[in-house]
């Protein structure tokens, strides 16, 4: 996040690699931002697939789609990866989640995040938008297909500290954003089985586990 000349903000994707001791800040290259001439990018997930493809799933109003094959230069495809749907759940915003996972009939899992438009009374001034967990599932072989997408949401703010609005309790003074719920990060544990660290109200993290059935 940076702030332009006249005086508006702008996010971008920046790339950096370490190949030694990456808790020294000298071993690392810093690359800056990966597509210079877009505003706003931001949201990306990276998916090695295998030595000639790798995708890179990105932005937060729409999700964009760029290839590479070295992982430091990245072509962007024409259009949109993932885009909103005005009668669900994802009808303000889409953005990516992270890296897509293996499930078990070989084809991947990629959970990204979703906003729509709510009257929930909140205390954040003009804040109006609830953010949600939605999942698609892509071809294993061409992980640029995608063979199903949800219809309704795997994770909606529920509890006090995921909401964070004005019956939250102590909650509704604690929270930054409220009815945020927002994936950070998951890891496989078992067969069809991950857990999942994301945050709420951008003010606490939560942990959950996914178990997904066929």
């Amino acid at each position: 996040m940076s702030e332009t000349s006249d005086h508006k903000w702008r996010a971008q994707l920046a790339l950096a690699t370490c190949h030694d001791n990456c808790f020294t800040k000298g071993n690392w290259n810093y690359y800056g931002p990966i597509f210079p001439d877009v505003f706003w990018s931001k949201s990306g997930s990276l998916l090695v697939h295998n030595e000639t493809h790798r995708y890179l799933f990105y932005d937060d109003s729409n999700i964009s789609l760029a290839l590479t094959k070295d992982l430091i230069h990245f072509d962007r495809a024409p259009g949109f990866f993932i885009t909103t749907r005005h009668d669900h759940f994802d009808s303000a915003l889409v953005e990516a989640g992270p890296n897509p996972l293996k499930l078990s009939d070989n084809n991947y899992l990629f959970l990204y995040n979703s906003g729509r438009v709510t009257n929930i009374t909140n205390p954040k001034p003009g804040w109006n938008i609830q953010y949600n967990l939605g999942w698609t599932i892509l071809n294993g072989q061409n992980p640029t297909e995608i063979l199903a997408r949800c219809e309704d949401p795997i994770l909606s703010p529920e509890l006090d500290w995921e909401r964070c609005d004005s019956n939250s309790g102590v909650w509704a003074s604690r929270g930054l954003t409220p009815l945020v719920v927002f994936i950070e990060g998951w890891k496989q544990i078992a067969t069809d089985t991950f857990l999942v660290w994301y945050q709420g109200c951008d003010s606490v993290m939560g942990l959950a586990e996914l178990k997904v059935y066929f």
